[in-house]
């Protein structure tokens, strides 16, 4: 290969620009949480919004209500006690915004009280170099492979849970590691399931190395989407039934506990906390931790945390309406997915057209 051609070859990997904060050797847990809609409320489908994001300083930037509380819980189990795990669970953000956001972003996130393992930021400024313009807003090859790096890295045996939202393709691209690493597809059809996620010729081949990374024992725990404002959620059973969706990131707490992840004692004091201070309609509360209650009882769990929580927000001023739940069933098992490859692959394709074709 000459050298002119390796250079115009196009390079994943100038793309991924990763930090780590801290060395945690042991986690068996890592969480990997999306920065854009799922942790930071961002408009970016604008030139002019995507101008504005990146002046803006980390007093401007607008958490998502209640993110926070839901990541410092399933980071340390108990963070209101001295009872705190004493090997605490991984937190990896990743964000498709560039580097130079680094910085604030990272304001914001300290000053939110949070502390993580590591953040990856898309060096844009390649596909601007390299004049790939096109790949601005492409992010399936670049999320998956930071993924797959972090699978790479990680302890033996690991399991994963990544967050996100369905603003675009986190779903589609969770999923599809889930899948990969846990041998429901093979390397060949899961080329074939990244090119629907627009993973074209150009890109594959230098994806590849990340794939052929080792990440045997890895297994994807959890799926978490959040409901982004404004965007339809793309149903496509029986794929989007391994995907868990959400409204508020108390559900995300509450799918935390059900995984052995938060200390019952925390149940009260989060639901306190997140009405009182974080604004959250006592019905939404109640609601999630009444479903939780049933979902527990259904598999025999203990619920007398859960029954003092609904009590103690019940006591006084009467509930108004509340909200049906019935797709939220914390500690139910995920159902095993039982299609063929060719089967994953015609529905998967199906769904990102769906997607595609969303109103929002």
């Amino acid at each position: 290969m000459s050298e002119s051609t390796s250079e115009a070859r196009y390079r994943l990997d100038e793309l991924i620009s990763t930090e780590v904060l801290i060395h945690e050797p042991f986690s068996s847990i890592q969480i990997i949480c999306d920065i854009d809609k799922t942790y930071i409320e961002t408009r970016f489908e604008t030139p002019m919004a995507m101008l504005k994001i990146a002046f803006e300083n980390a007093e401007e930037k607008q958490t998502v209500t209640g993110a926070p509380i839901a990541l410092l819980a399933g980071r340390f189990g108990n963070f209101y006690s001295d009872q705190s795990l004493m090997q605490p669970n991984s937190l990896h953000f990743v964000s498709a915004s560039p580097p130079q956001l680094r910085k604030v972003i990272r304001s914001k996130l300290a000053m939110d009280g949070l502390d993580w393992t590591s953040d990856t930021f898309k060096n844009q400024a390649y596909n601007i170099k390299s004049r790939k313009l096109r790949f601005l807003k492409q992010h399936a090859a670049y999320k998956t492979a930071t993924i797959l790096k972090q699978m790479n890295q990680a302890p033996k045996n690991s399991q994963f849970i990544l967050i996100g939202d369905n603003a675009e393709l986190d779903a589609f691209i969770y999923l599809g590691v889930k899948l990969f690493v846990e041998k429901k597809l093979s390397l060949p059809a899961y080329r074939e399931y990244l090119s629907f996620g627009g993973v074209n010729d150009e890109v594959l081949p230098t994806l590849e190395p990340y794939l052929d990374l080792l990440t045997e024992g890895m297994t994807v725990a959890g799926i978490l989407i959040r409901k982004a404002p404004r965007y339809e959620l793309v149903e496509a059973p029986p794929l989007t039934e391994l995907v868990l969706p959400f409204d508020h990131f108390f559900e995300v707490i509450l799918h935390f506990h059900a995984w052995n992840m938060v200390d019952p004692s925390m149940i009260w004091s989060i639901s306190r906390q997140l009405h009182n201070e974080y604004g959250y309609a006592r019905e939404d509360i109640v609601s999630a931790l009444e479903r939780t209650r049933e979902c527990f009882a259904q598999k025999g769990r203990g619920t007398l945390h859960l029954e003092e929580a609904i009590r103690k927000l019940t006591a006084d001023v009467p509930l108004g309406k509340m909200k049906d739940l019935k797709s939220f069933c914390p500690g139910i098992p995920i159902p095993d997915l039982t299609l063929s490859e060719s089967e994953i692959l015609s529905a998967s394709k199906k769904w990102v057209e769906a997607i595609a074709n969303r109103k929002h």
